[in-house]
């Protein structure tokens, strides 16, 4: 018999000898329940024999990740199931996606695909980037000018594509308790994620008074890292985010929320009277720990609603970050994030130059992104054990439909979810890449159309142009001297 043709591969496989026909498989030949002395509820055990299809799950979770094995089984084999064995539980509790709805919006009956698709492989978290400098996209009633102006910019000019087109829109809180919904149903927490202190112009844009200046700026129609920010010196500016995580708590039950912490520039905050006030009075020293001292107060203010933090790993050049938010690293030459997990914080892996699917296959092919090791150089014992687990984000400044979206991800979202369920002892590239070709149709019934396989491992010539020539497509003067 030969190997199940899996993604992600299970973790424990002992294959027998015989087969029963699929006709004899019916309600009194299949056998389910849960056992949740396994202590893990996402495990699993599955049989098939002459007796028919017995699962043994550690939770509701656990017996809907033995059903989507069996489905990928019973593709493979339509007619007569081999007789098996599997015992399974993921590597990491944390395997997620991220999807970046501000610069360009999928549509809710497309994100639904990209969900069908996750749980397929397994994949547990929705992290859904929901605010940045180019546009609001979550309802908010308490500040009705972050939908009415906040929400739309007058153009779009990424890279060296422009559209001068008012572009916008937001999701109401019907659609997103409807994707909550429709992920929990598939075992999937829905992660929103409204970015702080930094990438905040377009909420700056509807309420000026959050920022050091207070002056009138226009939501961002460029990509970019821009110096206006949230004003921590000012007592509204954390009232109104305390605010606006009160209604988003409210629709999304998921007990993490992403708070950003990424590319805030301080130069506004050493501009401004009130931040340099409010460093003297806490006794802080640079800018940098007073954005520590915000996350830290956003972080307990949700702690105080039962919820939990989670931070990109820009929050840990404070030094002061509270060990109870959860680190996610992207990049980081500090390797403060190491640093992090190894004296008792907890992390998600998401490297920059692997995970990243928004980046051409020349510049992260698919094996490149398939080998890396989520457990990071220099952890020790304690820090390896603080990995919470793997997400691959895909960011849409460059990606304007459904289909460029698809080609990006997939199936290097494969290779990550993986990373994510099998353990390491258990992982091979070539292996992975022959069972890609069942994977594949699978997907594509789904409403996924992958890259096709002469894509996914370019010649080191094809990746240089391909990398060359996305880098000069992306690249602006303004880039380039930076953001006033």
């Amino acid at each position: 018999m030969d190997k199940l043709q899996l993604i992600p591969y299970s973790n424990e496989v002992r294959m027998l000898p015989g087969s029963i026909p699929l006709s004899k498989i019916g309600r009194r030949s299949f056998f389910s329940t849960i056992d949740r002395n396994t202590g893990n509820p996402e495990s699993y055990y599955l049989s098939i024999s002459e007796n028919g299809i017995k699962i043994v799950a550690g939770g509701e979770a656990g017996r809907y990740y033995a059903a989507q094995t069996l489905k990928q089984i019973s593709e493979t084999y339509p007619d007569r199931l081999p007789f098996l064995e599997i015992r399974d539980k993921p590597a990491f509790p944390y395997r997620g996606f991220m999807l970046d709805s501000v610069r360009h919006m999928t549509p809710i009956e497309d994100i639904k695909k990209l969900i069908d698709a996750a749980a397929l492989l397994k994949l547990n978290k929705f992290h859904w980037h929901l605010t940045d400098d180019q546009g609001w996209r979550i309802e908010i009633d308490s500040y009705p000018l972050l939908n009415e102006v906040a929400s739309y910019r007058n153009g779009s000019h990424f890279g060296k594509v422009h559209d001068d087109r008012i572009y916008g829109g937001y999701y109401t809180k019907r659609e997103m308790r409807e994707i909550a919904d429709y992920c929990a149903d598939r075992h999937i927490d829905v992660i929103p994620e409204i970015d702080m202190p930094g990438h905040m112009v377009a909420a700056i844009a509807a309420y000026p008074e959050i920022s050091c200046r207070g002056e009138e700026i226009p939501v961002e129609t460029r990509q970019g890292i821009f110096p206006d920010i949230l004003c921590a010196g000012n007592p509204k500016t954390l009232q109104m985010i305390f605010d606006i995580l009160d209604e988003v708590i409210r629709i999304f039950p998921c007990k993490y929320i992403h708070i950003g912490g990424d590319e805030a520039p301080k130069k506004r905050w050493k501009e401004c009277r009130h931040c340099q006030e409010l460093i003297r009075e806490l006794g802080l020293e640079t800018e940098e720990e007073l954005q520590g001292w915000f996350m830290n107060r956003v972080a307990e203010f949700l702690q105080s609603r039962g919820r939990k933090a989670i931070t990109w790993n820009e929050s840990l050049n404070s030094g002061l970050l509270n060990k109870d938010i959860i680190v996610q690293m992207w990049m980081d030459r500090k390797k403060l994030s190491v640093d992090f997990a190894n004296s008792g914080g907890n992390i998600i892996v998401s490297p920059f130059y692997h995970y990243y699917l928004d980046y051409p296959y020349g510049m992260t092919p698919l094996n490149k992104t398939y080998k890396f090791d989520p457990i990071l150089k220099g952890l020790d014992n304690q820090g390896a054990g603080n990995v919470a687990g793997v997400e691959t984000p895909v960011w849409t400044e460059h990606i304007r439909d459904f289909n460029q979206l698809c080609f990006m991800a997939f199936p290097r979202a494969a290779a990550v979810a993986e990373a994510g369920w099998t353990f390491e002892e258990n992982r091979d590239v070539d292996d992975f890449n022959v069972r890609l070709q069942a994977l594949i149709p699978r997907l594509r019934s789904l409403g996924i159309k992958p890259a096709p396989e002469k894509d996914w491992n370019p010649n080191p010539f094809r990746r240089l142009i391909q990398t060359i020539r996305f880098f000069l497509s992306i690249t602006t003067k303004e880039m380039i001297k930076g953001y006033d």
